[in-house]
């Protein structure tokens, strides 16, 4: 179960502040941490005392932020800081504190607070947020390197909410930080358990914005690898490796190499058809097409974390996957494919109606092109999925960032 920590800021509390803090400290967080950074150490003294008493209460842990001097004199045990100010701190004081946090924002921030002991890590921003206007975030390749190069336990944080909580902690976090969520939800017991539950899914809605699928033929005489590569920088959230030719060993060095390069930039890799060799490689997950291996026999067999996605043309063949146990349809095709030219065709009205009739998500597939895209706004689409889009353009990643930013305006 990933852990929950709220992370105060007074400033955009929607009520009184140790009312919001009595509400948060009710639904149970995995500890709260009074931030407050903008108080003198006697100001931020006594407003913890209050918060101290509060969280104790509810049996709720209390992380003081960057006053190790009134925390000590509270009797606080846990203390969060950034970076710089723990470099400063005398190492007779920091062992006063039971546990100590540190904010990180690199792989060398990470082994600086590991070696003056730190007992968590806190990394960010992950993704864009209000509180830092501007600033685009460091991504989910940020949060899989920082948790792949630390022992220690690493919470994400910037611009968590539903729809990405799952993508966040599938990188390896503990767990995830909420700020503006926490002090603005009209009913966070309700707010909190939202966001565990969603936590616990094996994809998030926005891992499926961009979708994109390899082929060979597209990439031509390019390193195949280089490819993928660069539609995972461009911005690919999800990528799919369709190898209809390899035999099975050689879809599984080939997948291998594929995930290694995908999970370096927090994207996750689907393996087209062959579940087995997508389990023997690492891979994330599968997709089947209608006539391939039915899901509920792949469920059974997989891991539990294991992301089955299945083909779908109609609402019967739809609701018949999610009752299986599938995480996401592909439904398509919504305009003639280059890549498959036989396809059938899967009409707006076909689309929204497939989309609709189940609870998980729908990624729209087929002939998805840069002129074509924005004419898929309205069908209930979680994202869309491409082939030549991307793997046929000349700059496979400056295609994947155009891709990514108008399949933004075409989810929903």
């Amino acid at each position: 179960m990933s852990e929950l920590i709220c992370v105060t800021n007074r400033v955009s509390c929607n009520d009184d502040f140790l009312s919001r803090i009595e509400k948060i400290a009710a639904a149970h967080p995995d500890r709260i941490i009074l931030r407050e950074k903008d108080l003198s150490e006697s100001e931020y003294a006594a407003l913890a005392e209050k918060v101290l008493a509060i969280c104790r209460r509810y049996g709720v842990t209390c992380t003081l932020h960057s006053h190790p001097e009134a925390a000590q004199r509270l009797g606080a045990e846990s203390l969060h800081l950034p970076l710089p100010l723990m470099q400063s701190l005398r190492s007779d004081l920091l062992r006063q504190f039971r546990e100590i946090g540190v904010s990180c924002h690199s792989t060398a921030d990470v082994r600086t607070a590991e070696a003056l002991g730190a007992s968590y890590i806190i990394a960010g921003h992950i993704f864009e947020t209000a509180c830092k206007q501007g600033l685009p975030g460091r991504g989910l390749g940020f949060l899989h390197e920082i948790c792949e190069n630390t022992s220690l336990p690493v919470y994400g944080i910037g611009g968590i909410s539903k729809d990405n909580i799952a993508a966040a902690v599938h990188q390896g976090a503990k767990g995830v930080c909420i700020m503006s969520g926490c002090m603005r939800a009209d009913n966070p017991v309700s707010y909190l358990a939202g966001l565990r539950q969603a936590a616990q899914a094996r994809l998030s809605r926005s891992e499926l914005k961009l979708y994109a699928i390899t082929d060979r033929g597209c990439i031509g005489r390019r390193d195949f690898y280089a490819a993928v590569e660069d539609a995972c920088k461009g911005g690919a959230t999800i990528m799919q490796l369709r190898e209809k030719h390899a035999d099975p060993d050689e879809l599984i060095g080939i997948a291998e190499k594929t995930a290694a390069i995908c999970h370096r930039y927090g994207v996750r890799l689907i393996v087209n058809d062959n579940w087995q060799a997508a389990i023997a490689a690492g891979a994330d997950g599968v997709h089947v097409g209608i006539t391939d291996a039915p899901v509920a026999d792949i469920r059974k067999a997989s891991p539990g974390g294991f992301i089955i996605g299945a083909t779908a043309k109609t609402t019967e063949q739809a609701q018949l996957a999610e009752q299986s146990g599938a995480d996401y349809l592909g439904v398509g095709a919504v305009f003639p494919s280059p890549t498959k030219t036989d396809a059938i065709r899967i009409t707006p009205e076909q689309f929204r109606a497939i989309a609709g009739s189940v609870q998980i998500p729908a990624v729209a597939i087929g002939g998805i092109s840069k002129e074509k895209i924005s004419t898929l706004q309205g069908f209930g689409a979680a994202g869309a999925a491409v082939v030549s889009a991307v793997f046929g353009a000349e700059n496979i990643e400056q295609a994947a960032a155009d891709m990514k930013q108008l399949a933004g305006g075409i989810v929903s």
